[in-house]
């Protein structure tokens, strides 16, 4: 229960940072494979007509990708979904912390760990918040030097041409 508590917070963070690995060692499109693996284990999950088509249809447009277009847009996605991962992934955890400071959210994810762990629920938030930026920053630390590196790449393949 606890594992499963703490997925919905940390997991883009660490998706996140794992996509980042993928990227340093040049695997892009092995990383758009596993989004499509990941949306089609998050199928099994969804309980509703329009998260399902939403799903669905991420998955069909990485596979298009991954099939029919040349691997600097194969490439370029593949940084793209991991900057929204990594630059997306402390927004619920605001969210949830606003709610709690509300008082709007007494079953959130962060008090039912309180309950289940003895560690109070402000603690896990703050928790969830603090690995979530960690993230950020260490997948940008990672991830600038080989984004700039393609942009000089790519000003040489202009100047050149």
């Amino acid at each position: 229960m606890v594992t499963m508590l703490l997925a919905g917070y940390l997991g883009p963070a660490l998706v996140g940072l794992g996509a980042v690995v993928l990227l340093i060692a040049g695997h892009s499109l092995g990383l758009l494979w596993l989004f499509v693996i990941l949306l089609a284990m998050l199928l099994v999950q969804i309980r509703n007509f329009y998260g399902f088509v939403l799903v669905v249809g991420c998955a069909v447009v990485l596979i298009l990708v991954s099939w029919y277009f040349p691997a600097t847009v194969q490439s370029g996605l593949a940084y793209v979904l991991t900057w929204t991962l990594l630059l997306a992934a402390p927004k619920p955890v605001l969210e949830l912390i606003r709610q709690r400071r509300g008082g709007r959210a007494p079953e959130s994810d962060a008090d039912q760990l309180a309950r289940l762990t003895r560690v109070p629920g402000a603690v896990w938030a703050y928790g969830f918040l603090a690995i979530n930026c960690a993230g950020l920053f260490l997948g940008s630390i990672l991830l600038l030097p080989v984004l700039a590196e393609l942009g000089q790449n790519v000003a040489e393949q202009l100047a050149a041409a």
